[in-house]
């Protein structure tokens, strides 16, 4: 054995630490742990990394490799490993450069200070669609989760989160092993970075001049860390860019919001807006002063606001691709309207399907894909070819021959990616075509939504007169680890198609399956609401929905997650 080789024995798994690195409940994107122990010292927490924690990641990071080589036949090792700003991005970088070079790996860092590897998770992600020679990826992050939790995002030869499959024979492998070999790593710096912003200015080039963002005074606040990227793109846009440094934990915008704070400063700085985002720049929010108040906007708001402002004011035809529980009050000004089960591994399918690209069938079987026709019915799909004649009707119907449809995929908790889709009809042959000019980026990338409801805002455009505000969205959740998740998915079940009554109100009942048949959601609708729940991918809890009567709508989705609790787990 070479003399810079390094052996480590790991300790056997615990029934709970199989559980963590091969979950009953498949994660929405990428796995997180809770890899420091708290301890709480004078009301101060004190962080503790223990070995055991530790050698969970590298046996995913093993894992991984093996699975890579295998998939791509032990060619073109290469590698970019990217991370956030928590107070593990160090420790696991490192490690996990080293498992890759003994693997004979050659090992990529985005251009940082030393021993360090920043850049956002979307920006990491679509880096695999921007470098014709790195096919995987890895970016360390757990999101808007406490700073004591990391995780692991991974993409293989696409930028789609992992899923079928592949994930779980990941899963599997991780447990098997008994030692993991470490050699020291020389990684090649690039500028991930800077290929992203070029990347996004490009494709905005196509959808609206960015113009008036120049000379505007824009406060941005990362809630963990720099925001290095989107700070430089708004600056190369000629904003003037005032960040707060000051960390947020959890770093997750939706759910806290310092309005005094902000509004010291906006007001310092003569600024009537502020961007507000988490540890990996994938959860955003808006603070924007609007004749003399200050509102906040979370996502829903802002995707749908947008979607109407681009379909109405600027005759954009609007292709909305949207996980079942988004907000529905940008559907009336789409062209089509396309409904996803929660996460990037089911919006990501339809971008191919849109462009015929063939997809891994594992992740086709476990995603979730309707399309709405003209009354509002859904219709189910396992392939492309219902969704593509669906959208040549609809062109048909409308004599339009030649069109650059704006394609939005989007979430309720933030992520939100654009492309532009050409189809045309081919005179020759009859046929339309399908194309784009733009690097396919299946997962989340709200870098050019953040950049485009600046502009619009910065053009006068008001986000509360963009949509309905007699209807209010928010989720709220429930706890339950992953038994009962499943238990509460599995009792509900008789339910579907039929129709309940919760706190005096009538309910009917409809399951959202992916195409294995097997249940992830569920919708109830009454006569003046819309709610979903489901099982999260990302924490020991059951998600909730509701799209309501603003008078009423906390009383209301409190009530149905007080009955699913008391009758179904």
């Amino acid at each position: 054995m070479e003399d810079n080789i390094k052996v480590i024995k790991l300790p056997e798994l615990t029934e709970e630490e199989n559980k963590i690195i091969n979950p009953i409940v498949a994660p929405t994107s990428g796995l997180r742990i809770q890899l420091l122990d708290i301890k709480r010292e004078d009301q101060e927490p004190k962080y503790v990394l223990t070995f055991r924690k530790l050698s969970l990641f590298l046996r995913v990071f093993r894992a991984i490799s093996e699975k890579f080589k295998e998939m791509n036949k032990a060619q073109n090792l290469k590698i970019l490993i990217v991370s956030d700003n928590r107070p593990t991005k160090e420790i696991l970088l490192e490690y996990s450069s080293q498992i890759f070079t003994y693997d004979g790996y050659e090992v990529y860092y985005q251009m940082d200070d030393e021993g360090k590897s920043r850049l956002s998770s979307p920006y990491g992600a679509a880096s695999i669609a921007l470098y014709d020679d790195i096919n995987l990826i890895i970016v360390l992050t757990a999101s808007h989760n406490d700073l004591s939790w990391n995780g692991i995002k991974v993409y293989i030869n696409y930028p789609i989160p992992l899923s079928g499959d592949i994930f779980k024979d990941i899963s599997r492998r991780a447990l098997e092993f008994e030692e993991i070999s470490l050699k020291p790593s020389e990684p090649i710096i690039t500028d991930a970075e800077k290929r992203n912003n070029e990347y996004t200015k490009q494709l905005l080039s196509r959808i609206l001049e960015i113009e008036n963002i120049k000379g505007k005074n824009i406060v941005i606040w990362p809630y963990l860390g720099k925001a290095r990227g989107i700070v430089n793109l708004f600056k190369e846009y000629g904003a003037n860019v005032t960040v707060i440094d000051e960390v947020i934990n959890p770093p997750n915008p939706i759910k806290v919001v310092k309005e005094e704070k902000l509004q010291k400063i906006m007001n310092q700085v003569n600024s009537n807006l502020a961007l507000l985002l988490d540890a990996d720049r994938d959860r955003i929010a808006l603070y924007v002063r609007q004749n003399g108040e200050f509102f906040t906007y979370i996502p829903n708001e802002i995707y749908s606001a947008m979607h109407n402002i681009l379909a109405k004011e600027f005759n954009k035809k609007v292709i909305n691709i949207r996980t079942i529980p988004s907000d529905l009050r940008g559907d009336n000004s789409s062209f089509l309207n396309i409904l996803t089960g929660v996460g990037y591994k089911h919006l990501g399918i339809i971008m191919y399907f849109l462009l015929g690209i063939e997809v891994d069938q594992s992740k086709i079987d476990k995603a979730i894909l309707y399309f709405e026709d003209e009354n509002r019915i859904l219709t189910k799909i396992n392939n492309p070819t219902p969704l593509r004649k669906q959208i040549i009707k609809l062109m048909e119907k409308q004599n339009i021959k030649k069109e650059s449809f704006l394609t939005v995929y989007w979430e309720e908790s933030g992520g939100h990616t654009l492309n532009v889709l050409d189809i045309s009809k081919n005179n020759e042959t009859g046929k339309y075509d399908f194309t784009t000019d733009f690097a396919l980026i299946a997962d989340k990338y709200p870098v050019p939504a953040l950049v485009l409801i600046t502009e619009l805002i910065c053009r006068g455009y008001i986000i509360s007169e963009a949509i309905d505000w007699t209807l209010k969205g928010i989720n709220r959740t429930i706890p339950a680890v992953d038994e009962e998740k499943i238990k509460i998915m599995k009792n509900f079940e008789k339910n579907d198609g039929k129709t309940i009554m919760i706190a005096e109100k009538d309910y009917i009942i409809q399951a959202f399956s992916d195409n294995n048949q097997l249940i992830d959601l569920y919708q109830l609708k009454s006569e003046n609401s819309t709610l979903y729940f489901r099982p999260s991918g990302t924490g020991p809890n059951v998600r909730f929905y509701i799209f309501g009567k603003v008078e009423t709508h906390l009383d209301e989705i409190k009530n149905v997650q007080n009955y699913i609790k008391e009758n179904y787990v």
